[in-house]
């Protein structure tokens, strides 16, 4: 029986194959660059839950505003509508997967290491002084989404792919491509770009194993690299097996030191419950 192709198992994706039309009515809203702030807030508001989580991660270390915030309408003036935009995607995609039918397992693995591959390209992007370090959190998030998706879409090939890793001591995404002639990034960028995500997020997932052929995104695309390896290093999630190898250009193109490393893995570790229990619950 031939394997799927990258069009099948995307078509095969389920829940995954298009966002909610409540992200799209709240999209419209904030992608309008004459917006103004009360009809973000209000936009925003129509979902009481996906508003809740954002006034928790207005009020999360992660932005350490000096003030705490009481509603919508002030954290899109002290956060940003963009980043807000980016955090309202990245709530509506952990509720596309924790509500999904994937294996409990499988969910609670792929989002410990989303998550925290997220937080550490965030921390990452923090110290590099880039625009909109959100973006950064919600690639990391989306980072293995093509993985996941081909456990729902062809699970058969998830276990045949990981059988030939093993036997052959590779990483996954090479076992994969040996199979099928693509990985789980490029399946996840399929997705995004069905999603009509922009290239900041596509490329950064498709391009993750190896950031350095990255079309236009290499440095979004370096930095979830080196944030996924740096995850995986850490045991946060992910499948244990062969990791993979360290993209040499994309560790030049950020200009990081080893030294740096450290602190941002503690940053992570220290962030990664706080976050999960605003995306996901407080049981995560």
């Amino acid at each position: 029986m031939p394997h799927p192709t990258l069009e099948q198992i995307v078509a095969g994706t389920g829940e995954l194959s298009a966002l909610p039309d409540s992200w799209h009515r709240i999209d419209a809203v904030l992608a309008h660059a004459a917006a103004t702030t009360s009809q973000i807030a209000d936009a925003l508001t129509s979902d009481p839950g996906l508003s809740a989580r954002l006034l928790r991660m207005a009020n999360s270390p992660m932005f350490g505003l000096a003030q705490r915030v009481e509603k919508l309408s002030q954290a899109v003036h002290l956060i940003g509508t963009r980043q807000l935009r980016e955090l309202a995607l990245a709530a509506t995609v952990v509720d596309l997967v924790a509500g999904g039918s994937g294996r409990k397992e499988r969910i609670d693995a792929f989002l410990h290491h989303s998550t925290a591959t997220g937080l550490y390209g965030r921390a990452l992007a923090s110290r590099r002084r880039e625009a909109n370090v959100e973006r950064f959190f919600v690639a990391g998030l989306l980072h293995d989404l093509g993985g996941y998706a081909m456990e729902l879409a062809a699970p058969e090939v998830t276990v045949e792919s990981r059988r030939l890793a093993s036997a052959k001591a590779l990483p996954i995404e090479r076992a994969e491509q040996a199979l099928l002639g693509y990985d789980h990034a490029a399946v996840g960028g399929a997705i995004l770009t069905r999603w009509r995500l922009p290239p900041s997020l596509v490329e950064p997932v498709a391009w993750h194993h190896q950031p350095s052929a990255a079309p236009t995104q290499r440095i979004e695309a370096a930095v979830i690299h080196l944030a996924s390896l740096a995850t995986s290093v850490l045991g946060i999630g992910g499948d244990g097996g062969v990791a993979t190898p360290l993209d040499l250009r994309a560790w030049e193109l950020l200009g990081i030191t080893p030294d740096e490393l450290s602190p941002m893995a503690t940053e992570t570790e220290a962030a990664l419950g706080p976050m999960l229990g605003i995306l996901v619950g407080d049981g995560a």
